[in-house]
């Protein structure tokens, strides 16, 4: 927004960049948390506006469905995608050579690989859920603990203190008594 009354020209303003937001806890090279960023809306009604955006009907979320959501790239980034594709493939050629072995039958066979398919792509995809979700609890149980951990560090003068008992005795003074060495 160009303001009428302002000193600087236009032009001036228009290459003016805003000062992009100090993350605290990023260093080059990592990934940094979604908590390390600012909030990306500051009052309220921002807020009600996008609540209002979340209520989309059925229609508008089948629109923005395009053919490239199904494309090879996006299909890996899937966190479970290859585990239940895995033991999904597992399941069909173990299911389906055993029916064959036994009933002689490829059409029988062919039928029961793809159950086999099916209920190993399930499970494989459960299985991994669970265990990211796990996971996720795990990581989160550790933020907490070292969140709350007593920090010695911050106290400097206990620290000092303690550390000044513990190497009381260990000098390398040539006034020592007792030299460090034994030579028999």
């Amino acid at each position: 927004m160009v303001w009428p009354f302002n000193k600087k020209s236009e032009d001036s303003s228009a290459h003016q960049e805003q000062p992009k937001e100090q993350l605290q806890n990023y260093s080059a090279g990592k990934k940094y948390l979604l908590e390390d960023t600012n909030p990306r809306f500051a009052n309220e009604s921002q807020s009600q506006y996008a609540k209002a955006q979340e209520q989309a009907s059925l229609r508008q979320a089948w629109e923005t469905v395009s053919w490239n959501d199904f494309s090879l790239q996006k299909l890996v980034q899937i966190p479970c995608l290859r585990d239940a594709g895995m033991s999904g493939f597992t399941s069909m050629f173990v299911v389906g050579g055993v029916i064959f072995l036994y009933h002689k039958n490829p059409a029988k066979a062919a039928n029961w690989s793809v159950g086999g398919l099916m209920l190993g792509s399930i499970v494989g995809w459960e299985q991994c859920r669970m265990r990211r979700k796990k996971s996720f609890q795990t990581a989160q149980m550790a933020r907490t603990t070292v969140a709350n951990k007593e920090k010695p560090m911050l106290n400097s003068v206990v620290h000092d203190d303690r550390v000044k008992k513990e190497w009381e005795g260990h000098t390398s003074d040539t006034s020592s008594k007792k030299p460090w060495y034994k030579l028999w």
